[in-house]
């Protein structure tokens, strides 16, 4: 009864928004090998393009070999305002890495997106790059990485039908650092810069800090906050968001 008590406290007191660029770099044991992974389920309150309640749930999974790491993770939400459904969104996301060195790895990834609070009603990635470790001690880690991204996007009408698809190039940098605060307490910052290859003013960029709290074997409360930006966005959307999160995530 007392971790139903808490179950139920977090889920109707906690927050967040599905990012534009999805953070699929931490929550995973890194030296766990075979099979792993996690669920969550949220309750979210956001600002900027998304004053609204958001429910969602999401989950994540890993197969980790000697040299090979496969990831594949999604997401749903359900957006309210005045107590009516305003929107669905979702996502799919599948990487692959191989270790050439213990300080160098592969990156080659996919993914499918809906937003239709940015007007997106599909976004397609393709990409493929690399990912160097800077440190590996046992405590913290700090990575850099960077890829070649196709990007298709197909965004919905506006009011004067400003819509349609297209295709482009893009860079996608990142770095992330990670480690424990206390036996029971660990942290990580993830940051992404997406600039177009013929134009580095088109850009996106997010950052997102998570803490996470371990309750009892492998259910951990997760506190999460990120901002995004995206220089060009379609019309009528702004350019800055903001989201935070609380959730209860089971290690599976």
């Amino acid at each position: 009864m007392k971790w139903i008590l808490i179950f139920v406290l977090v889920v109707l007191g906690s927050g967040s928004a599905d990012a534009q660029i999805v953070n699929t770099l931490r929550g995973f044991d890194e030296d766990e090998s075979g099979w792993s992974g996690e669920l969550e389920v949220r309750f979210a309150q956001s600002g900027g393009n998304t004053d609204v309640l958001t429910f969602g749930a999401g989950a994540q999974v890993q197969w980790q070999g000697e040299r090979q790491r496969v990831r594949a993770l999604g997401a749903a939400t359900r957006s309210e305002s005045d107590e009516k459904k305003t929107a669905e969104s979702s996502m799919l996301h599948l990487r692959h890495n191989y270790d050439f060195q213990t300080w160098l790895a592969s990156l080659l990834f996919a993914q499918v997106q809906e937003n239709p609070f940015q007007r997106l009603r599909l976004r397609r990635l393709l990409g493929a790059g690399a990912r160097v470790d800077v440190i590996d001690a046992e405590d913290w880690a700090l990575s850099l990485g960077a890829a070649h991204m196709f990007e298709r996007e197909e965004i919905e009408d506006d009011e004067i039908g400003a819509g349609g698809t297209s295709d482009n190039q893009r860079l996608s940098v990142f770095v992330t650092c990670a480690g424990d605060l206390t036996e029971n307490l660990s942290a990580d910052v993830v940051a992404f810069y997406q600039p177009l290859w013929s134009d580095f003013e088109d850009s996106r960029a997010t950052s997102q800090a998570t803490l996470r709290l371990g309750i009892v074997g492998s259910l951990e409360l997760v506190l999460r906050g990120s901002v995004e930006h995206d220089a060009r966005p379609p019309a009528g959307v702004e350019e800055t968001d903001w989201s935070y999160r609380t959730a209860l995530s089971l290690g599976l």
